[in-house]
């Protein structure tokens, strides 16, 4: 044992010994007597972390203390949970850890895990349901005719073949 650790010990006997102001009995005293009465401690360390609640962006990120935390995009719109301890940031949604990351010095940072966009990528349904809305795309300049009418039916000017002659004739 360290001198240190036996000065401590030494301290703490000294202070178990004194009578306590409030109470006006020994420490070690009013501590047996209730000891029987004291409850076991819990199987698990109790989680003393900082908390804060957000909302995850449609661009998958949440904000924290002027920094940005990339989350899978499942969780787009729901509330997540920040636990902050240490150096340490962890992000909970419905009591499950989503992501784990370390809180870098200063503002202004993106940390971010590239697995989350390449989730992003793979999501084959998400991206079915966003973009093809059920049709086959034909290509920009056809979209933009009116779908009330066919596509062969257009406004054209009709002429008499005279009015092309003059026009050619003119020039």
């Amino acid at each position: 044992m360290t001198t240190s650790n036996r000065d401590l010990l030494e301290w703490l006997q000294i202070k178990d010994e004194r009578i306590h102001g409030t109470t006006h009995e020994k420490i070690t005293v009013r501590f047996e007597r209730e000891r029987p009465h004291l409850g076991g401690l819990p199987l698990y360390v109790f989680d003393t972390s900082y908390r804060a609640y957000r909302k995850v962006g449609k661009d998958c990120i949440v904000h924290f203390e002027g920094n940005r935390y990339v989350v899978p995009h499942r969780y787009v719109g729901k509330k997540v949970v920040i636990r902050v301890k240490e150096k340490g940031l962890r992000i909970f949604a419905d009591k499950k850890l989503v992501v784990s990351y370390e809180t870098p010095e200063g503002k202004g940072h993106l940390v971010q895990d590239p697995r989350f966009y390449e989730e992003l990528k793979e999501d084959r349904e998400m991206n079915k349901r966003k973009y093809s809305h059920g049709r086959v795309s034909k290509g920009r300049a056809k979209q933009t005719i009116s779908p009330s009418r066919m596509l062969y039916e257009m406004d054209v000017d009709v002429r008499p073949l005279e009015a092309y002659t003059r026009v050619v004739e003119g020039m």
